[in-house]
């Protein structure tokens, strides 16, 4: 089958050699799954917004969105092998969120497979949060939540295979979802390559051939998985540890930065924002006011050393990372219950 958007609003689909046109509406349940769907007649700065109506029923239910959606795009060239769901696709940047809610109303449980080519994503899943680039490839499961985060345009190799072809052979696929497989190991490797080979061929398959090339897709990238279960750390306290501490030292290492905000800590740990944030949460610490009181207990420590008497409070606050003195005077007061000139004279008279 073949979907294209048109402008008024028109779908059209081709199935079989046979063309037939469709009023859009905001549920296309009653469609078939497209395995072609293009953008390209749609004018620029409709398309996210036709894409995210259309996004939930292609797959399973999202919440998706897209911070600059002037700029998006996306198409997707797919095609049945038996049970098995494989194509390519382009996606411009947006943020995938599947919550508890969609898990609900959702009936469709296959896993998703998705091999970048270009671009980079990052995929956060059963707490572990990773960034995937071109020649890696990593999964979803459908039945618990996760979130995806495409970081400019994505094109990829994606597959869907039914949840029972990896779990009959797999005892926990939670163990190795959001983790980022490379091509390193021998069945990860003999694995990208076939499905690279086989979506250059996907129009290519008779009925018969086509379930028996999905199969072996699904054999293959099951042995993947399974090569790497025995390497996955199935208990992340130690990992989220590591990664909590690390965080943590990047922030006060850069507290004089007035710059330094929770995005750019994200990206200096090639973590999502979100995924740092819950890091930062699990450990008690809330941002902001760590920062805050970071760089006061610096500025207070600053106040008292005699080398810093030729210093100006006005100074002290903007070497730690402070750009208006009396926000600085409000949240020192506010701390440490007197103004940095009533502390910086009573720590000097001791």
């Amino acid at each position: 089958m073949t979907i294209k958007v048109l402008m008024d609003g028109l779908i059209i689909l081709k199935h079989h050699g046979r063309r037939q046109s469709v009023k859009w509406h905001s549920s296309l349940r009653e469609i078939a799954m497209p395995s072609v769907y293009s953008l390209d007649s749609v004018p620029v700065k409709e398309r996210f917004a036709r894409y995210r109506d259309l996004v939930e029923t292609y797959y399973v239910p999202v919440s998706v969105e897209c911070h600059r959606p002037e700029r998006f795009n996306a198409w997707i060239n797919g095609t049945n092998l038996g049970a098995v769901t494989a194509g390519t696709s382009l996606l411009g940047e947006q943020d995938v969120d599947r919550r508890t809610e969609h898990i609900a109303r959702s009936e469709d449980d296959r896993v998703k497979l998705i091999v970048p080519l270009s671009g980079s994503i990052f995929v956060d899943q059963d707490s572990r949060n990773t960034l995937i680039r071109p020649g890696e490839f990593y999964v979803t499961d459908p039945t618990r939540p996760y979130q995806e985060s495409i970081v400019g345009d994505l094109t990829f190799l994606y597959f869907l295979f039914p949840r029972n072809l990896l779990t009959s052979k797999l005892s926990r696929i939670e163990n190795v979802t959001a983790t980022g497989f490379d091509r390193k190991r021998p069945y990860a490797r003999l694995a990208v390559d076939y499905a690279k080979s086989l979506s250059n061929v996907l129009d290519a398959f008779e009925p018969t051939s086509a379930s028996q090339a999905g199969a072996i897709a699904a054999d293959l990238f099951t042995m993947a998985l399974w090569e790497r279960l025995d390497e996955v750390q199935t208990h992340s306290t130690v990992h989220r540890s590591a990664q909590f501490r690390r965080a943590k030292a990047f922030i006060d290492q850069h507290l004089k930065d007035p710059n330094l905000n929770l995005e750019q800590v994200a990206v200096a740990m090639q973590l999502s924002t979100r995924y740092l944030h819950g890091l930062l949460s699990e450990g008690g610490l809330k941002y902001r006011r760590y920062v805050l009181e970071q760089r006061l207990a610096r500025c207070a420590k600053d106040l008292t050393v005699a080398g810093n008497l030729d210093s100006s409070i006005t100074e002290i606050a903007y070497r730690w990372g402070f750009f208006d003195s009396a926000h600085f005077s409000r949240s020192f007061k506010a701390f440490y219950g007197m103004s940095p000139r009533d502390y910086r004279a009573s720590n000097q008279s001791r």
